[in-house]
């Protein structure tokens, strides 16, 4: 993957609104700094650094996450259940 690519979950999550929800920030910054060297060209040492315990919990977390997310968006599909609730935004009466 060209550094561009990997450098854009980065920057989405980064300036995306994280609303208490920072999981996926952080492991777009695992994934950084362990391509650090292909993404800076051999440039300074990276900056952030975390430990491998925090890493494998944190991607375990990750995985757990995505999980859910997959299983929720299955049961959504199922019954038509879209996240603005059961009733579609567009016939919703606005005071």
């Amino acid at each position: 993957m060209d550094p561009m690519g990997m450098l854009h979950p980065l920057l989405c999550h980064a300036s995306g609104l994280w609303k208490g929800k920072t999981l996926a920030l952080k492991v777009a910054l695992i994934e950084a700094t362990e391509n650090w060297e292909k993404l800076t060209g051999g440039g300074p040492p990276c900056p952030v650094m975390f430990n491998s315990e925090d890493i494998c919990e944190t991607m375990e977390l990750d995985a757990e996450q995505r999980g859910v997310n997959k299983t929720l968006e299955a049961y959504q599909n199922m019954i038509s259940f879209k996240p603005e609730g059961w009733c579609p935004l567009s016939i919703m009466r606005r005071p």
